[in-house]
């Protein structure tokens, strides 16, 4: 048995752009980083027409390399790179991630390797099949790898095979290094923001919100005595105030990462005239979904955020405990078990 170490310059190098010319052109791989245990992969993915620069921690699941499989399965979570961009768009990406997640069911790396035949990914693992390498090298067929461990800035491999077969000596034109693929133009396809404020945010919502109001306050006008608008009523007068409720503490920096993206989620939700129950068509009673949608926001930010601080930006008469308590409880007669369901299950794996 040889044992041979794979530098990570060395897979950086060679390996990777390799690797970028047969994978999706909608998913670019920057740079591996190794540690003992696990990798650190930063990539860009391509998401309808824009670059987003995410981060992949990766660990060895499963691996075999034999004459009865050839095959890698990892582990992997999925995040926003937090080098070189500013908070705003830090927000924009992970709720992109948050969305597409909790909308589709997959995640980033499902969708781009969607149809792979030699890869198979789940929302946690991602399985590679190495037949095709082996397939490209022969002397590769008579090779068994019996154990892969990753470790500082290299790859350990303890190798065997035939006698006759001197596996130090093999050379595969794959460890020679070739030019680099063309590198995406993610920084002029990046959206421009200033000194990571979010200036679309805070230029449009207050804009948004007056609409809001205005628009809930005349359908209520033109409904009174309709029993289903008596219904809905109390909760559809909320929706403006938890609006401006989640922009402001979309912006608060006391608001931790991860909550600030879930409100900035909640608020996207309700500019977006296609959701569960969309506006365009059943009008202001369209937006009992987006409320729902708010207070499960809420209801998980207060996880890590201070309900002080959430007090600080409410406008509205009740406890915004009480409120939430209060929608959440009645949900399922606002809109229907079915449809509760489909906007609880957005926040399932949400950590």
């Amino acid at each position: 048995m040889i044992r041979m170490k794979v530098n990570e310059h060395i897979i950086n190098a060679a390996v990777l752009p390799r690797l970028n010319k047969l994978l999706p052109k909608e998913m670019y791989l920057n740079t591996i980083r190794l540690y003992e245990g696990y990798a650190i992969v930063k990539v860009q993915v391509k998401i309808r027409g824009e670059w987003l620069p995410v981060l992949y921690t990766l660990q060895l699941d499963t691996f075999r390399f034999d004459v009865s499989g050839r095959y890698i399965t990892l582990i992997y979570t999925e995040e926003v790179q937090k080098e070189k961009i500013s908070l705003a768009q830090r927000l924009l990406h992970e709720t992109e991630i948050f969305l597409t997640k909790n909308f589709t069911g997959k995640t980033l790396l499902m969708e781009v390797l969607a149809g792979h035949q030699d890869i198979h990914v789940s929302d946690t693992r991602i399985t590679v099949q190495l037949a095709p390498l082996a397939n490209a090298y022969p002397a590769l067929q008579s090779i068994t790898v019996n154990a892969l461990t990753m470790e500082r800035e290299a790859l350990r491999l303890e190798v065997s095979g035939p006698p006759e077969l001197q596996i130090e000596s093999l050379e595969f034109d794959w460890m020679e290094p070739i030019g680099e693929a063309e590198v995406p133009p993610f920084e002029k396809e990046m959206h421009s923001y200033m000194d990571g404020e979010l200036v679309v945010l805070e230029r449009e919502h207050k804009r948004y919100y007056d609409q809001l109001r205005e628009k809930i306050e005349k359908y209520m006008r033109e409904k009174m005595g309709d029993k289903r608008t008596e219904k809905v009523a109390p909760y559809l007068l909320l929706a403006p105030d938890l609006f401006v409720l989640l922009a402001r503490l979309a912006k608060d920096k006391r608001v931790p990462l991860r909550s600030k993206s879930l409100a900035l989620a909640a608020v996207l939700y309700f500019m977006t005239p296609l959701d569960i129950i969309p506006e365009l068509f059943m009008g202001p009673v369209g937006y009992v979904d987006d409320i729902i949608f708010a207070t499960l926001a809420l209801n998980k930010m207060l996880v890590d955020v201070d309900e002080k601080i959430i007090n600080e930006h409410w406008n509205g008469d009740k406890s915004i405990i009480a409120v939430i308590r209060d929608v959440l409880s009645k949900a399922d007669s606002l809109v229907g078990k079915s449809r509760f369901e489909m906007i609880k299950k957005m926040f399932k794996n949400r950590k």
